[in-house]
């Protein structure tokens, strides 16, 4: 049996864990970079950039009081979205954060020049291992390290600011805007990545100490915090350092504590500098290292990542992580994938706002967050259109290689996941919602209505006359009293075997006769057309018929042809219609409604209602599931089957079955059925038999197969996540 994370963290660790995130290369090394590019308005950019992460730190607070578990962003989004877009987000989150503790250890190089005259790489590897052996022993002696190093941290830059700002120079903030809003925007873009850490904590809910009380607290004051603590020492560094020094400077800080505190001052920056960075590094190997665990869980990666250590630690997760840490320490200049990380932060910062729309739109019974975000959802649409606006001031490299994690991530879950995950998400589950309600609504409309006011039969000469009786019968009995219903044959006057006038005219004669004998009152005609194909489609549309009742008869050489153009006809005729299959209908005790939550439901159910009221039919409603189906998928289809059985008439009933024979299940199900009434959807090229048809075959019962061109319509979004991500 699997261990758990064990809960160890209070909320001093869970703030430290969340500032170590972001004191590291956001105050030593980023401020020269950005002011390069925008000047003084540097320290607005930091406050801009805060004020783009608060939407995504208050959705993802609201979602780990939900969802207190390991994984973070990956299951935020895995469960919001589905198993492929949580697997992107997984590995892309995943990436950024080995690659920005990374960069943070080899950012050490610049201060610890100034101590000493060190070999930067050998030094940021040793570091790193001493970071993975803390990991090893436990989040509790983790946590405990960070809140050392962050308080140290804090302390002496607060003593910095508060020192330096009486040192502030205001002819350096002149000119402020170097570059205009653009270029406030792009340092803005490039300076993103010093409060991407601010959410990490929720990687770790797992292991926090009352959730639902530390975490959105941790992240709210840190974020607080940041947002006031970034501008104020960037005020100090920009007052104190002419722009010529500043822009540039892989060592601000350094370079603006050397102009009011000395020597000793630059040697106590370059120390806190290297205790900063190296917690930078920690929480994001803490963090980072979570994700392949959770991700294990979900079945998206192997299960050797589940691997628990006796200290309570994912002891496999933090060696791979440590592995590809150490390996890009070595090996792979990080400053430009320092900047692939921020564009790719960009972008799920912008999945989360959305996933949090997600889970209060689908009203899920299990979302219940403690927290909630305030001015929803306002605050996350902006965080999406800033996160977006942002990215595109970022150049095209880093927009490039986020799409290549993207990329990554598909491959992964098409090569490995896709068969393992599993499918379900609160997106799906809204869209489910919102979907079957838009059907229930629509059902009850059609139902309501009256019956057809143009009811059309083509058939064939040849066709029986039992047969002939059920097509008049189910066209009498769907259209209004004073509504037209005509039979019509379409000749093919081209061919060998056409009828002289007076064989028409018997065809005519018969066919009345047996309508009148039915009560029915009918429009009889032979049409001859060298395309009686197009006649039928022309004669539809031109007349305004709203409802085509027709046999598709067993397939001999003599009904071959009427087949396939009948099947032609079905997928372009502009209106609703309905085909008769297999052995002529009896009395309808027993009606079976096949398949449920699909565009033909509105004309299933309100024809079966009709020949239920007709002949006091008892409505089953049928669906079957695949073998792996969850119980949610189960209970969703249930609650759309009596949210039906509530628009008929008559007795009901639901079955919704899983199976592995989707064919044989529903041959067994529908055993004892007096009609099956299923949809015939469409397909403009046939390269395999179409399911309908083999599902219609496999059955003894006689079928009634329908056909709609008002299907339900779909937003493209909705289809893309349908078809696509689903």
């Amino acid at each position: 049996m699997a261990r758990g994370l064990e809960r160890n963290l209070g909320l001093y660790a869970v703030f430290t864990i969340s500032i170590g995130a972001m004191i590291g290369s956001g105050i030593f090394v980023l401020p020269g970079l950005a002011a390069k590019i925008t000047g003084p308005s540097v320290m607005l950019a930091f406050l801009l950039a805060g004020l783009v992460v608060l939407p995504a730190a208050l959705s993802k607070s609201e979602m780990a009081t939900a969802m207190p578990e390991a994984g973070g962003t990956y299951l935020y989004i895995d469960r919001a979205m589905g198993p492929l877009m949580g697997t992107v987000a997984g590995f892309g989150v995943w990436f950024a954060l080995v690659f920005k503790a990374a960069f943070a250890l080899a950012g050490l190089g610049g201060y610890l020049a100034l101590l000493a005259d060190v070999n930067v790489t050998p030094v940021a590897l040793g570091i790193g291992v001493v970071l993975i052996a803390l990991n090893l022993m436990g989040a509790k002696v983790t946590g405990g390290a960070q809140a050392l190093l962050v308080t140290g941290v804090l302390g002496v830059i607060a003593y910095f600011v508060m020192r330096g700002s009486i040192h502030v120079d205001s002819a350096n903030f002149e000119p402020f805007l170097k570059d205009g809003v653009s270029g406030l925007l792009t340092a803005t873009a490039l300076i993103f990545v010093s409060y991407a850490g601010v959410t990490k904590i929720a990687s770790v809910a797992e292991e926090v100490k009352r959730p639902s009380r530390n975490i959105p607290l941790g992240i709210l004051i840190s974020i607080g915090l940041m947002m006031l603590l970034y501008p104020a020492i960037v005020y100090v560094i920009v007052g104190v350092t002419p722009l010529a020094l500043l822009a540039g400077s892989e060592v601000p800080v350094a370079d603006a504590a050397g102009r009011f505190m000395g020597s000793f001052g630059v040697d106590v920056i370059a120390v806190t500098a290297a205790l900063a960075l190296t917690s930078m590094a920690n929480a994001g190997l803490l963090a980072s290292s979570r994700y392949p665990f959770a991700m294990s869980r979900n079945s998206l990666a192997p299960s050797f990542f589940q691997r628990i250590g006796r200290r309570g630690t994912p002891v496999t997760s933090i060696l791979v992580t440590g592995g590809t840490l150490l390996a890009l320490i070595a090996f792979v200049p990080l400053l430009d994938l320092a900047k692939l990380a921020s564009a790719f932060q960009l972008v799920v910062f912008s999945v989360i706002n959305v996933a949090v729309i997600a889970f209060r739109e689908s009203h899920l019974d299990w979302y219940k967050p403690d927290f909630k975000s305030p001015f929803y959802p306002w605050v996350q649409i902006f965080g999406i259109v800033a996160a977006g606006v942002l990215l595109t001031q970022m150049g095209i490299l880093p927009i490039v290689g986020a799409l290549g994690i993207i990329a990554f991530g598909v491959l992964w879950y098409r090569g490995f996941g896709r068969s393992r995950a599993i499918k379900d998400s609160a997106l799906l589950d809204a869209l489910r919602i919102r979907s079957t309600g838009r059907l229930v609504s629509m059902t009850e409309s059609a139902i309501a209505r009256g019956g057809r006011a143009h009811v059309l039969i083509p058939v064939l000469r040849s066709t029986r006359r039992t047969r002939m009786d059920d097509l008049i019968r189910f066209g009498t009995m769907f259209g209004q009293d004073d509504g037209v219903l005509e039979i019509i044959e379409f000749e093919d006057e081209s061919r060998k075997t056409r009828h002289p006038s007076g064989i028409d005219r018997r065809f005519e004669e018969r066919t009345r006769e047996l309508a009148a004998r039915m009560g029915a009152d009918v429009f009889v005609r032979v049409i001859k057309s060298k395309d009686p194909e197009q006649a039928l489609l022309d004669y539809v549309e031109e007349n305004e018929v709203d409802l085509v009742v027709s046999d598709l008869p067993r397939e001999v050489r003599g009904t071959r042809r009427f087949i396939h153009e009948m099947k032609d006809v079905r997928d372009h005729l502009p209106c609703d219609s309905i085909f008769l299959r297999n052995r002529t209908v009896g009395r309808v005790e027993n009606l079976v409604i096949m398949g449920s939550g699909g565009p033909y439901d509105v004309l299933k159910i309100s024809l079966a209602a009709k020949v239920s009221a007709a002949e006091g039919s008892k409505l089953r409603f049928v669906h079957v599931l695949p073998e792996d189906a969850r119980d949610q998928q189960v209970d969703s289809v249930e609650n759309y089957h009596h949210k039906l059985e509530e628009l008929v008439d008559a007795d009901t009933e639901s079955a919704v079955s899983r199976a592995a024979d989707l064919i044989a299940e529903i041959a067994e199900i529908a055993a004892d059925a007096d009609l099956v009434v299923m949809g015939a959807p469409a397909h403009r090229v046939r390269l395999f038999g179409d399911l309908a048809d083999r599902i219609a075959d496999s059955l003894d019962a006689p079928v009634m197969m329908v056909h709609t061109d008002e299907q339900p319509k779909q937003a493209w979004y909705e289809k893309v996540l349908e078809r696509v991500i689903y």
